[in-house]
């Protein structure tokens, strides 16, 4: 059978990893006990950034849905191949062809032995196990005024669900916006459990609101003597907040709660695995002249890492 595959099991580990800031920083042993945990646990998200695509028609692909009872597996058809995240391959593994199962096996084979055995592995039989890598950690990066993005993997087959992963660093307010194209998976850093590597955007230009537009800024900066005073004021207010942060954190507040006296200017990072005809609505909205000029640099920049495809023409809405 004609399979395709994008992930590895340090795939599923460093999405888990960024969680506290260290997707970098992996050890197999310490790897294959983190997976162990995730699955015994059923932290699934990681798994959601592997990706299984094999040939097959749509009567075949309906059957498998036929037989699904989960209502929350999903599986989609496009340009004669299967396409599922490791997650929904876990979920439906009694449904799906014996065939595919080789080369899973083969790409995730750390995981797919605690996935056999519901978890129930030792220490000794862990470190037996064989062990997948990445090739690298990012294939491309490209800066933008505000942070970066890096394409780390991509699966394509020609079809409107090639899928994509990416990492992005950005300040909060671009994730939050980037956040609502929910067609993909996310998995983000959390400042309820790591003070790891905090930094900030201070924008060099502090851009005037749109007259036109109430959601919108116009590349023109406010006037002095204001600009400078305003600069200097988001300056200091963000030292002010982050050495409270650092404060409260000494003195056992929690994280959780701490965190929330960090302005959105705080920069965030995630990793993204997204299906082309999601990446292309997203490439069309955040592209737009009346999309914010960060969140814009960010999809210029995918654009010309990845291209645009234009399969979200299809989609009326």
């Amino acid at each position: 059978m004609e399979v395709y595959v994008m992930g590895s099991d340090q795939r599923s580990v460093r999405c888990a990893r960024v969680s506290f800031g260290k997707d970098e920083q992996t050890d197999p042993e310490r790897d294959k006990k983190l997976l162990r945990y995730l699955f015994k646990h059923r932290h699934a998200s990681p798994f959601e950034h592997n990706i299984i695509a094999f040939r097959s028609d749509k009567k075949e692909w309906l059957g498998i849905l036929e037989k699904l009872e989960n209502p929350a597996v999903q599986i989609y058809h496009s340009g004669g191949f299967v396409w599922l995240n490791l997650r929904n391959a876990i979920n439906s593994m009694e449904h799906l062809p014996e065939e595919i199962f080789e080369e899973i096996k083969r790409f995730f084979p750390a995981t797919w032995s605690i996935v056999e055995k519901r978890g129930d592995v030792s220490d000794e039989e862990l470190s037996k196990l064989p062990y997948t890598r990445d090739r690298v950690f990012l294939q491309e990066k490209m800066e933008t005024s505000s942070g970066w993005v890096g394409l780390v993997d991509r699966l394509e087959l020609g079809t409107d669900m090639d899928y994509y992963t990416f990492i992005v660093e950005c300040p909060l307010f671009v994730a939050r916006q980037w956040h609502r194209h929910r067609f993909g998976s996310y998995n983000e850093i959390s400042r309820r459990y790591t003070a790891y590597d905090i930094k900030f955007y201070i924008p060099e230009v502090l851009r005037k609101q749109a007259k036109s537009n109430k959601q919108a800024s116009i590349d023109e900066p406010v006037k002095e003597p204001f600009h400078t005073e305003f600069l200097k004021e988001i300056k200091r207010l963000i030292e002010e907040s982050y050495s409270l942060y650092e404060r409260m954190t000494e003195r056992e507040v929690a994280k959780e709660l701490a965190r929330g006296i960090l302005p959105q200017f705080m920069k965030t990072r995630y990793y993204w695995t997204v299906p082309r005809i999601s990446l292309d609505n997203f490439i069309t909205l955040r592209t737009h002249e009346g999309a914010q000029k960060e969140i814009r640099e960010f999809a210029e920049a995918i654009r010309d890492m990845v291209g645009y495809k234009g399969t979200d023409r299809k989609n009326r809405l």
